[in-house]
């Protein structure tokens, strides 16, 4: 399987034409989507952390449940982000005509999301770095904890750290793209120019929206 896997990221075309000589499988692309939903779980630590060291003694019960939330809404955008793209691959190729099953599709689109799984680990990465030397001033009420959070905001969206943070996540969402073209060629029967655009129009919307978030227009 390891070469295999390797296979979609450096020879997609070729992977995804002998996939097609077998029957449907998500085995392995909710595999995939697991590893992606226990990394965006951890990655709430940091975050988990600071909100605990906010909130008074008496308010740690809450800080502790919002935390395990944060950590649920986290891993189940995991398999969210799996079935949102293949579903929507799968309704905007019905504009070119495609033809395939959606759970060929799904299986397609959750190889694509094997390079997430590196930009998830180095998203983390950055989000500890970034926040885990935060100096967090003692607070006795309200007033302060809304002072921080919006300080805490503003330092999320303009530290230099966070703005390589999001370049790298573009990267490698290009990088996923690149194999869903070759993916919804295959599991929707379509041309290479109608795949490029069933991928390119979603892709490229979130991406335009991730760079509007970077530039601070938002």
């Amino acid at each position: 399987m390891k070469i295999g896997l390797l296979r979609v990221l450096l020879d997609p075309g070729h992977f995804f034409e002998a996939r097609m000589q077998g029957e449907p499988s998500l085995k392995v692309p909710a595999l995939i989507a697991l590893v992606i939903a226990l990394i965006g779980a951890v990655s709430t630590i940091p975050m988990m952390d600071i909100t605990m060291a906010m909130l008074p003694a008496e308010m740690q019960g809450l800080g502790l449940l919002i935390a395990v939330f944060s950590a649920a809404i986290a891993f189940v955008g995991g398999f969210l982000a799996w079935i949102i793209y293949g579903v929507v691959f799968y309704i905007v190729s019905m504009i070119f005509k495609g033809q395939g099953s959606l759970s060929r599709t799904l299986e397609f689109t959750g190889y694509g999301l094997i390079p997430q799984v590196f930009g998830g680990i180095i998203g983390t990465y950055f989000s500890y770095r970034l926040l885990s030397g935060l100096h967090i001033p003692p607070m006795t009420n309200p007033e302060q904890m809304v002072a921080f959070s919006e300080n805490l905001v503003t330092i999320l969206t303009t530290s230099p750290l966070a703005q390589i943070a999001g370049i790298v996540s573009i990267l490698f969402t290009l990088w996923s793209a690149n194999i869903w073209i070759f993916g919804m060629k295959h599991a929707r029967n379509l041309s290479t120019r109608d795949a490029a655009l069933t991928v390119g129009i979603p892709v490229g919307l979130y991406i335009l929206y991730m760079l509007i978030t970077l530039s601070g227009w938002l």
